[in-house]
Order: structure tokens, then C-alpha cells, then sequence
């Protein structure tokens, strides 16, 4: 005890230098921590896919029925993605849209549209991503292009399907805009509408946050 006391003295001020030290590193470590989080933490950056739904979002079709176009919307597009704005090849997940609220403006004629599709018993459309094509990185106050690979479910039947792809990163605004366009053919999906074109033009937007 007595040969601790005395050396304190002596060896106090430049342990108290080197932990001053330490602390200080690890304040900084901390800090470029925090930082390292703030920049990575977009949206999918955890273990689970987390939901976003935006009521902006929309899905509209047009296809004629004895030659006359009919112009409709689906209900709100519901993506469940795991996105990373610097990694999109890496992309995962789904984007469903709700059958039973499709429209054309006419009751009668929304009721039997949902029951040619099969919306009674099959309420959802499904697109699952399985790859995306020609695109990497977005940044801030870029457009860019690409293609998106997966699997479409509608009433019940899944087959490929490949659609272009826009993306939309305003300067400024946390949000990515999100474009498509592709056609349905019904027979594909075991779909018979009497006296409608054989396939019909779908678009499709939704509005994704780029970061928490």
C-alpha cells in the first residue's frame, strides 16, 4: 500500500494523459459512428424489408372492350422492398396492388372487370422482383433507366415478366419517384374478358423515402 501511494504521484498525471487520450479517440470513433449510420441507414439497410405505402402512388390500365377504350385505375400500389439507393442491383421484394378497388367510372361495369380478373377470389396483384437490370447507383438530382425481372401474380397465375424501369431522385427531396409501364396479357394469367382487346397497357408509380 505504502509503495502505491508514493508512486501515484508521479505516474497519475500521465495516466490520466493517456486515458484523456483514449476517451478522446473514443468520442471520435463514436462520432464518425454516427455518422457512418446517418449515411447508411436507407431504407432496407436492416435485417427485414420495411413496408412503405404512399397513397400517391397509383396503378392505371387502358385496354378496349368491342373497340371502345376503357381507362381505369387499380387500387394503392403497396411496395415491400429492400432498397438501397447506392445499391439497386441488390433490390428485393415485392409491390402489390388491391384488385377489389379497381375503377373505370361505371359500377356495373367495375364489378364484372373484377370478376374477369379473378379479384373475388384472388384480391392482390403481385409483382416480385427477381433481378434489376442496368442499375446501380442513383444520386441526388438524377433520372435514370433500367430494367426490372420478376414474377407477376395475377388470379392465382404467376409468369415472368420484365418492365422498364424509371427512377427519379430529385435534388433535394428525400423521396425517389418510381415509374413503369408493361402489358398484361390475359390468357397468360388464364383471364377471358368477351370482346376485350387480348392484352391491356399497365402503368404503374409509387414514391419510395431514399433514407429514414
Amino acid at each position: 500500500m505504502t509503495s502505491l501511494i508514493a508512486t501515484a504521484p508521479r505516474s497519475f498525471p500521465a495516466l490520466l494523459q493517456r486515458r484523456s487520450v483514449r476517451i478522446g479517440l473514443g468520442l471520435a470513433a463514436l462520432s464518425l459512428g454516427a455518422a457512418a449510420i446517418g449515411l447508411n441507414a436507407y431504407l432496407g439497410a436492416g435485417p427485414q424489408p420495411i413496408t412503405v405505402t404512399d397513397a400517391s402512388g397509383a396503378a392505371t390500365f387502358n385496354f378496349r372492350v368491342t373497340g371502345i377504350p376503357v381507362p381505369g385505375q387499380l387500387g394503392e400500389v403497396h411496395p415491400q422492398l429492400t432498397f438501397d439507393p447506392r445499391h439497386l442491383g441488390a433490390t428485393t421484394g415485392s409491390v402489390t396492388v388491391d384488385l377489389t378497388k379497381l375503377n373505370t367510372g361505371i359500377a356495373l361495369r367495375d364489378r364484372h372487370a373484377r370478376n374477369f380478373i379473378g379479384a373475388p377470389a384472388h384480391p392482390q396483384a403481385t409483382f416480385t422482383v427477381t433481378s434489376v437490370i442496368g442499375l446501380n447507383t442513383i444520386r441526388p438530382g438524377q433520372t435514370i433507366s433500367g430494367t426490372v425481372a420478376g414474377q407477376l401474380d395475377l388470379n392465382g397465375v404467376s409468369v415472368p415478366l420484365n418492365a422498364p424501369i424509371t427512377l427519379t431522385y430529385p435534388q433535394g427531396d428525400p423521396v425517389i419517384t418510381v415509374k413503369t409501364a408493361f402489358n398484361v396479357v390475359f390468357k397468360d394469367h388464364h383471364i377471358t374478358i368477351p370482346g376485350a382487346d387480348p392484352q391491356t397497357d399497365v402503368k404503374v408509380e409509387f414514391r419510395l423515402p431514399a433514407r429514414f
